[in-house]
């Protein structure tokens, strides 16, 4: 009788035939699978603004550069650009993290509140000598999902090992 217990599946930490994995429905491990692939593209893109601020800043230190308008529009302007298409993704894996209780509400309105905030004002007032610290901030974010979605995971992962 004690062998038949010993080796009945415990529900809470294994896949249960409602379909919830360590507690979590199946659909929001889905979701939250989609977010982390989105997180790392984010961090791609993230990667290649600072590879174009690197690239395109030395080229227009250059002296047959100096003058060329373009070089310098892709210096200033693309890595911002880059870094300004990941905070929709960035807001919806906010969304994401929020809804499914993955890190404390006080720590996403510092985080995603403060980078949003100085965004605005940025915009707002035309503050752009400020505007690097607002997509500094924003990449913080980005980093920050990475991280929450590997703890997560790795949660998930010891979870269902046991």
């Amino acid at each position: 009788m004690s062998t038949e217990t010993e080796n009945r599946p415990n529900p809470s930490t294994t896949k249960s035939s409602k379909g919830s994995i360590a507690g979590f429905p199946a659909a929001a491990i889905k979701l939250l699978r989609d977010a982390q692939k989105i997180n790392k593209l984010s961090i791609l893109v993230i990667v290649l603004a600072i590879f174009a601020f690197v690239v395109f800043g030395t080229l227009a230190s250059l002296k047959m550069f100096h003058g060329s308008g373009q070089m310098y529009w892709l210096f200033h302007y693309l890595p911002y650009i880059l870094v300004g298409l990941t905070i929709p993704f960035t807001l919806y894996q906010a969304f994401l993290v929020y809804r499914y209780r993955l890190s404390q509400p006080s720590m996403l309105v510092t985080s995603v509140g403060g980078a949003s905030l100085l965004l605005i004002i940025c915009l707002l007032f035309s503050l752009s000598d400020w505007l690097w610290l607002a997509m500094a901030a924003w990449i913080g974010v980005a980093y920050w999902f990475q991280a929450t979605f590997k703890r997560f995971f790795n949660f998930i992962e010891d979870r269902q090992g046991q």
